[in-house]
């Protein structure tokens, strides 16, 4: 199933996407579970999946996406973890994975614009896969990780790169306002299959900038999972970006960042194509 959150007249709902439209699941679930978060709490799964075939309530073109999970607890990424980034060759393999956190309004859903903040105009972009937490716990072994993965979903981990510098710490240039993008929808794990064999394609203005496959993570899903969840009780609806590829314009001899009008686009088969304009704040 992919599912999603979406807006109609403004209205917050969720759904899953069929025959190029979506279901309204909120006008048939939603007095038991208002949200799709609400839905993963309560292991509620298979109780709409009988709901996936049916016709669509709107088509895709009517609706505004929304981020897949607006709600989520956490919104957790893991930086340096592939091994094409000048800092790993450079420095080594971390001893443990890199995690920090995102807050929710620094992402602009699926065809919403990213925007390219008044005091740093050096943004990036990073295409990422995401897995998002079903079942939540605490020192969740290894092995055990992926019974805790429902669905798998794209992040642009977008960095205005130069804020990098104004602290010792990632949370101010992670979290500008819509600075990344986040969506379309989860696609559940039975779908997407071995996350470590899915390639992430990123595209500026059609033209393929990031391209590299998953299995250059050098920490897997399930050793971030672990790691994480060591120091943190990870909830239903929370989203773990597990790194970028290379080609990032920050390791570019002549660094051109993104400018208004651009278009970004990251596809990972199986999972979607996440696209995002570029205007300024």
């Amino acid at each position: 199933m992919k599912l999603l959150s979406f807006k109609i007249n403004g209205e917050a709902k969720y759904g899953v996407e069929s025959q190029d439209g979506v279901i309204d699941l909120s006008a048939r679930f939603g007095a038991d579970h208002p949200t799709l978060k609400d839905v993963l709490a309560d292991g509620a799964l298979t109780k709409i999946e009988g709901a996936a075939g049916e016709a669509p309530d709107h088509q895709l073109s009517e609706i505004d996406f929304d981020l897949p999970i607006p709600n989520a607890d956490k919104f957790l990424c893991a930086g340096r973890n592939y091994r094409a980034y000048h800092e790993v060759i450079n420095e080594g393999k971390l001893d443990y994975p890199n995690i920090f956190a995102r807050l929710a309004h620094s992402f602009a859903p699926h065809s919403q614009d990213m925007l390219v903040p008044k005091v740093c105009e050096r943004l990036d972009y990073e295409g990422e896969l995401v897995a998002v937490i079903g079942k939540g716990g605490r020192h969740i072994a290894p092995e055990d990780a992926y019974d805790h993965v429902m669905g798998y979903t794209i992040m642009n981990e977008g960095s205005p790169r130069k804020w990098e510098r104004t602290g010792t710490q990632n949370f101010a240039t992670k979290n500008f306002d819509r600075c990344g993008g986040l969506g379309p929808w989860i696609v559940t794990a039975d779908e997407v299959g071995d996350p470590t064999k899915l390639h992430i394609t990123t595209r500026r203005n059609g033209e393929v900038v990031q391209d590299g496959g998953t299995e250059l993570m050098i920490y897997d899903i399930p050793a971030i999972i672990a790691h994480a969840s060591s120091f943190l009780t990870l909830q239903p609806g929370d989203m773990i970006a597990t790194g970028s590829p290379g080609g990032t314009i920050a390791g570019a001899h002549d660094p051109k960042w993104l400018s208004a009008g651009e278009v970004l686009e990251v596809e990972i088969p199986g999972v979607g194509t996440l696209s995002n304009g570029i205007r300024d704040e």
